[in-house]
């Protein structure tokens, strides 16, 4: 189902009423008449008339001039009372322009007196969901299907409930009656397609979304849609030209360049990732996504600062996308700032035991910002949380922070017996920087150089091993 918003809506509509108008003639002056004399005017016939102000609705629509459109519309219905398309083509103005009560009670009106006007019990289907009732816009959907199941735009609409609610065979069934009676009806075409591509079948996606780019040119979503299809093919290229066509349609989308910012940095193109990050979060600066990507690159390029604010915001936008706690509590460990580290990776440690490290990084990072006593608690009161058979190692690790000792042998025979790569170098790391705490820097510069030169690439201790390892060479 589109996104749409209420201000979208009425363009939307417009598509599926102007096969309902298109028995109005365009406007056709023929051949003009002999060139004896002063050549004489034809009039305009009533219908040329209707079909020149129609366009001109059309294009205050477009424009995004509703008041305009709705006062234009009003007019011509009272004029031409027989057409039943202009009170549903208004009441879509009216919902454009927020007036969800005037819309409702055109339609209610246009139904008093023509109850089996299927183009007003769809726009009546669709201005319950815009109002945020899913189950009035369920039932009614499902009872226009009922009473016409020919009618194309509502098969697609049932479509899209049943792929919302996950029911993916009886929305390609939707859609595909809706196919059935009109084979060029978008929604269905993109429907039907996101049902292709769930199922993995991306080549039949891809086919249906071409016909859906030949059918709506200018449909920002056909675009975006098969850029997707195309990227899973492997096909860049084309998937960039259509990221370019859908931000070049919909410019203030912040969807489109989020997608065209992914497909940038899985490219290599950080810079223009960056910017198209950017301009996502200037158009919607609540929607936590776009910080994340961006907070990347922000650390990729060395701007921790920068990258920090990022994930930061996105803890407060999405305080369970914890994925991100842990990219947070690097970056506040490589800039020193200790309390942050810490309150990130203890949070991190409650969506997941699978990265017991946490709790010896939090622990840890209360030790380096001087506050002994508290590491002492934290480590006293987490150590059980930790599978000691499981992780040995990162008990150990735990354990050492809470006894605050110097007995460190049983824990660097675990670390040279260990298989683990990973494990080991994040281990010796986190011995270093325990005798960075405990003012040992020598001692502790020693075996972060040793977990640094592992080069295990993108583990966090590497992360945090880089930024100790410059703050001990600017105390020399």
């Amino acid at each position: 189902m589109r996104n749409y918003t209420a201000a979208a809506c009425a363009v939307a509509i417009v598509v599926a009423l102007s096969a309902s108008c298109a028995g109005i003639p365009a406007a056709d002056r023929g051949l003009p008449g002999a060139a004896s004399g002063k050549p004489v005017p034809q009039e305009l016939t009533k219908a040329e008339k209707e079909r020149m102000e129609l366009d001109a609705i059309y294009r205050a629509i477009e424009a995004g001039e509703y008041e305009s459109a709705e006062t234009r519309l009003a007019s011509l219905a009272s004029s031409a009372p027989d057409n039943r398309s202009y009170p549903v083509l208004r009441a879509s103005v009216l919902l454009s322009m927020g007036r969800l009560g005037d819309a409702r009670a055109v339609l209610a009106a246009e139904l008093a007196a023509f109850p089996d006007n299927a183009e007003a019990l769809f726009a009546l289907a669709e201005l319950e969901r815009f109002d945020g009732h899913p189950e009035a816009h369920r039932a009614a959907i499902e009872a226009l299907v009922a009473k016409y199941p020919g009618n194309a735009d509502a098969q697609a609409a049932l479509g899209d409930i049943h792929y919302e609610g996950k029911n993916y065979r009886k929305a390609e069934e939707a859609f595909a009656a809706s196919l059935s009676a009109a084979p060029d009806n978008v929604e269905a075409l993109l429907g039907l397609a996101r049902v292709k591509y769930r199922r993995e079948d991306t080549k039949a996606a891809l086919e249906l979304l071409d016909r859906a780019v030949a059918v709506a040119p200018g449909d920002a979503i056909a675009y975006l849609d098969r850029s997707r299809a195309l990227y899973q093919l492997g096909r860049y290229a084309e998937c960039e030209a259509d990221l370019d066509a859908a931000v070049r349609l919909a410019p203030e989308s912040s969807w489109n360049y989020l997608e065209r910012g992914r497909l940038y940095l899985d490219t290599g193109r950080g810079e223009q990732a960056l910017a198209d990050f950017s301009e996502s979060i200037r158009l919607v600066p609540d929607y936590f996504l776009p910080y994340v990507y961006r907070g990347s690159i922000y650390e990729s390029m060395g701007n921790d600062a920068a990258g920090l604010d990022d994930y930061r915001t996105v803890s407060k936008l999405y305080p369970d996308y914890w994925y991100s706690l842990e990219s947070e509590a690097v970056l506040a460990y490589r800039l020193g700032r200790w309390d942050e580290a810490f309150a990130a990776f203890d949070k991190a440690s409650g969506y997941t035991r699978a990265h017991p490290e946490y709790f010896v990084a939090a622990a840890l990072s209360l030790f380096r910002s001087g506050d002994a006593k508290a590491a002492k608690e934290y480590a006293g009161k987490t150590l059980a949380k930790i599978n000691r058979e499981k992780y040995p190692l990162q008990w150990l690790a735990l354990r050492l922070l809470y006894d605050q000792g110097e007995m460190t042998s049983e824990l660097e025979i675990g670390i040279g017996a260990e298989k683990s790569l990973d494990v080991k170098a994040g281990l010796l790391f986190y011995l270093g920087s325990y005798w960075v705490g405990k003012g040992k820097m020598d001692l502790g510069s020693k075996y972060i150089r040793m977990s640094y030169d592992s080069e295990r690439i993108g583990t966090i201790e590497r992360r945090m091993a880089e930024a100790d390892l410059a703050r001990l060479a600017a105390l020399k």
